[in-house]
């Protein structure tokens, strides 16, 4: 996540910045710009739904965060540059979280804590682990996604159903894949291992 003494918050987006910005959106200039405008507003959503007073502003911080690294010489990899935004949204998000905290954190006037309904850290903590989750979420789905037809219905069938039922139901899969029951699991295994190490690069997007 980005340090205080790494936001540059004087940063400004050149019209260099942004066509390279455009330009890793997509190549044809036009669509690019929607994709960028469908990003942005996208973005404020995502910041007015979590109670930000200024869901533009944090919107253009966030763009032109992103915009600042690919100045610098990152590249965005994912198959869904959106998902890249939201990691660095995530980071302006929670920033947001900590200033608040330290702004209504008691000092001299420990009086000031009974005007609020809930702890600005408590609320802090939760909107942090609400997000890993989203995050978690996003990157799994997008994983998901990103494998075979038939090895994310191998995947889901596999780990389906509870404990109780999980024996019968992988005897049926090995039976309709007509495969015995330890190549069923060592193919499991497989899919799972790229799974998580694809989960781990995408978190590592979103920690940015």
């Amino acid at each position: 996540m980005d340090t205080p003494s790494s936001l540059k918050k004087d940063w400004i987006l050149t019209a260099e910045a942004f066509d390279k910005l455009l330009a890793s959106l997509n190549s044809d200039r036009e669509s690019a710009a929607r994709e960028y405008e469908n990003i942005r507003r996208k973005l404020i959503t995502f910041f007015e739904s979590r109670d930000c007073p200024t869901p533009e502003d944090q919107a253009d911080t966030t763009i032109n965060r992103v915009a600042r690294r690919i100045t610098e010489g990152v590249a965005i990899y994912s198959k869904d540059p959106a998902s890249y935004f939201y990691g660095i949204a995530r980071n302006v998000l929670q920033e947001h979280w900590e200033e608040k905290a330290r702004i209504y954190a008691p000092q001299e006037d420990f009086s000031l804590a009974s005007h609020f309904a809930e702890d600005p850290n408590e609320v802090k903590e939760k909107e942090i682990e609400r997000l890993s989750f989203e995050q978690q979420m996003q990157c799994l789905e997008q994983c998901m996604e990103g494998l075979p037809a038939k090895n994310r219905e191998l995947i889901i069938g596999y780990y389906q159903g509870s404990s109780n039922t999980k024996i019968k139901s992988r005897k049926q899969l090995a039976e309709q894949l007509q495969i015995p029951i330890n190549a069923l699991r060592i193919r499991a295994l497989r899919i799972r291992e790229k799974l998580e190490a694809c989960l781990d690069n995408c978190l590592e997007q979103f920690a940015g």
